[in-house]
């Protein structure tokens, strides 16, 4: 991906976190929070995964210009992972909107962090 492509996620994934934290601040902010820590913890171990797999493999070619279909495929993506984070909604009659704020945060959160360490690069 290029650097233009990873700055339109990183919008994408703010703009998410933004929206779910007009529903359950706190709730959205412990999962945002959570979310950090893992993509933290993943993102250093990608990286030793890439290095290896490029040091075996070769590294790819360098990718140029804004694929649009590229990034909204990816956003298709976190919306499907979104979905599917709304079991608890339907499972948990009180808190399930807390709940979908937490995971969602969490899940975007991680992404968010894994998309923005490659961006350096």
């Amino acid at each position: 991906m290029t650097r233009l492509e990873r700055l339109a996620l990183l919008g994408w994934f703010a703009l998410v976190v933004v929206l779910l934290a007009t529903q359950a601040l706190l709730w959205t902010a412990a999962g945002a929070v959570a979310g950090v820590v893992a993509g933290v913890a993943v993102a250093g171990r990608l990286g030793r995964l890439r290095s290896r797999m490029d040091a075996r493999l070769g590294a790819d070619a360098v990718a140029t210009g804004f694929r649009p279909r590229r990034v909204v495929s990816r956003v298709i993506v976190h919306l499907v992972v979104l979905a599917v984070l709304l079991v608890p909604t339907w499972l948990v009659p009180f808190v399930g909107d807390q709940v979908f704020a937490a995971l969602a945060a969490a899940a975007t959160a991680l992404a968010f962090v894994v998309t923005g360490t490659r961006l350096r690069r």
